[in-house]
């Protein structure tokens, strides 16, 4: 049963999510989205205001039309420094960290060169969270960081336990466990909500946190590091799948040996489109034994004969991959992010031809994409994983108590 102290509660998240998403507006305006009057609406936004969540925007234009009566509303915004979020990579051979504001605006970053998969998990976690210690450090008013996602490719349990994540060689890590101790030992006194998440999923959340144009619609994503994962967005929500494992597109099965095993099942899409399998077709189409992927992508834009065979290769491994995809899915849209992403702009007429030639006439082709994000995309969306948090109804709160609910919750 909801009591007086929950419903006081979904309204200032309700509150919240308008301003987010308008970027601010009138109480009068507020009050109009969501449905309740003006006294009641005043109240959510003092409470707000005395949480340090949202502030007045004096500087914003007043709404003033002649169909409004009386004075212009002074404009309600929320507070960029109310609170901020941090999201967190590991990948196989980098670490990064990115900080957001309450507005989701990205405050600071910082990327590293370190090669995760010659490492132990208690050497990258201690790396790690002394990166985070520093972000933290440097923000200032640690009171104020709301949240941390850990994201790495992984499959993952739902505590924040690596299960397999065999690109990097871990398996049955206690990840969330781990940096919730160095970061204790750090920051002593600081109650931080951490998660973990799956580097691709991650990817999927940056791309659509703030992007509306894909909300009615089945996304499907596809990022391309050393191997590669997928995601699943629809109606602007992840989808996870019973085990919250959905979107393991880089475990679809094509068929045959694969172009690089190592690190990969063979004859899984990754064994043949991750920037591993690149460099090593590469080689084999008669480039040096020395280059690697950064040799290969200059190769490629120059128009030479090695690199453009290998992405011809390449391409049309990634359509058999699409294909089935998107026979199962029928998404709208498919992005393709990660370091490899920029190869399918080479050959994205051989891709969309040999897609189309699998299709059931009149079946639909989905417009396929690179992502417009930089490496840091899956530290984004953890970023924006622990906002979105913030911004969504617990339903522990709600029916738990009568206790007074906060919006942070661990």
């Amino acid at each position: 049963m909801a009591t007086p102290q929950s419903v006081r509660y979904l309204n200032e998240i309700r509150a919240l999510n308008a301003l987010f998403r308008n970027g601010g507006m009138s109480r009068a305006d507020l009050a109009r989205v969501l449905g309740l009057n003006r006294s009641t609406t005043g109240n959510i936004i003092a409470n707000l205001m005395a949480d340090a969540l949202v502030i007045e925007r004096p500087d914003m234009p007043r709404d003033e039309s002649p169909a409004r009566t009386g004075r212009p509303g002074i404009h309600i915004g929320l507070d960029p420094s109310g609170a901020r979020f941090l999201g967190a990579e590991i990948g196989v051979d980098r670490l990064t960290v990115v900080a957001i504001d309450m507005a989701a605006r990205e405050l600071r970053r910082e990327s590293i060169r370190y090669p995760t998969f010659e490492m132990s998990p208690d050497e990258v976690s201690d790396r790690l969270a002394e990166m985070i210690g520093g972000m933290i450090a440097a923000l200032g008013e640690t009171d104020r960081v709301r949240g941390l996602c850990v994201t790495l490719p992984a499959l993952l349990d739902p505590d924040g336990h690596v299960i397999n994540a065999l690109i990097i060689g871990w398996r049955d890590v206690p990840l969330k466990q781990m940096i919730a101790k160095r970061l204790g030992k750090r920051l002593p006194g600081l109650d931080l909500p951490i998660q973990i998440e799956n580097d691709a999923n991650a990817f999927a959340i940056a791309e659509t946190y703030r992007d509306t144009a894909h909300r009615s619609e089945t996304v499907a994503f596809l990022l391309i590091e050393n191997g590669a994962g997928g995601g699943v967005v629809i109606g602007g929500r992840l989808f996870r799948g019973s085990a919250g494992l959905a979107g393991e597109f880089g475990q679809i099965v094509v068929g045959g040996e694969g172009f690089f095993v190592g690190r990969h099942k063979p004859g899984h899409l990754e064994s043949y489109i991750g920037k591993d399998a690149v460099v090593a077709r590469y080689r084999a189409n008669g480039a040096d034994p020395a280059d690697g992927f950064d040799s290969f992508i200059t190769a490629l834009d120059a128009g030479e004969a090695p690199a453009l065979r290998t992405a011809s290769d390449w391409g049309r491994r990634l359509a058999v991959g699409l294909v089935q995809l998107t026979s199962v899915l029928n998404p709208g849209v498919i992005i393709l992010g990660g370091t490899v992403a920029p190869v399918f702009r080479h050959v994205a007429a051989e891709v969309e031809a040999a897609m189309q030639r699998e299709f059931l006439e009149g079946f639909p082709m989905p417009k396929v994409e690179v992502s417009a994000l930089g490496l840091e995309g899956p530290a984004l969306g953890g970023a924006l994983i622990m906002h979105q948090r913030m911004f969504s109804i617990d339903e522990r709160a709600i029916y738990a108590s009568e206790q007074p609910i906060t919006l942070f919750r661990s």
